[in-house]
């Protein structure tokens, strides 16, 4: 398995944040996460999985999987592939110094 993208999105009072995973033979899975945006007793964090032999046939899918799961449309939905996703920045302040490994050098090989 593996990662070919990031989600995030909205839809109705839920963020949606998922990776698409590819199983191999071409075939994708989604696995989303549902959010709650308000602070209310009745809605609670959901996973909903979608598959799909495209990239476009997992998003539609997993759409689909969202409207049904939560009542209402996806509003946004923004996808990032995995050369592009963003990365998560670390929590640490930026006054503390990092530690940095020693790089090898590389000489050319001889040539005699």
């Amino acid at each position: 398995m593996a990662k070919k993208a990031l989600l995030q999105g909205n839809a109705g009072n839920y963020r949606i944040r998922g990776t698409i995973w590819e199983l191999g033979s071409f075939a994708y899975r989604a696995y989303v996460h549902l959010v709650p945006t308000v602070a209310r007793s009745d809605l609670s964090r959901r996973v909903v999985s979608a598959d799909g032999m495209t990239l476009q046939e997992v998003l539609g899918a997993a759409k689909e999987r969202v409207k049904s799961t939560v009542g209402t449309p996806v509003e946004r939905l923004e996808l990032f592939h995995r050369e592009t996703a963003p990365t998560p920045q670390p929590d640490i302040e930026p006054s503390t110094p990092r530690r940095q490994r020693p790089v090898p050098r590389r000489y050319p090989p001889p040539t005699d």
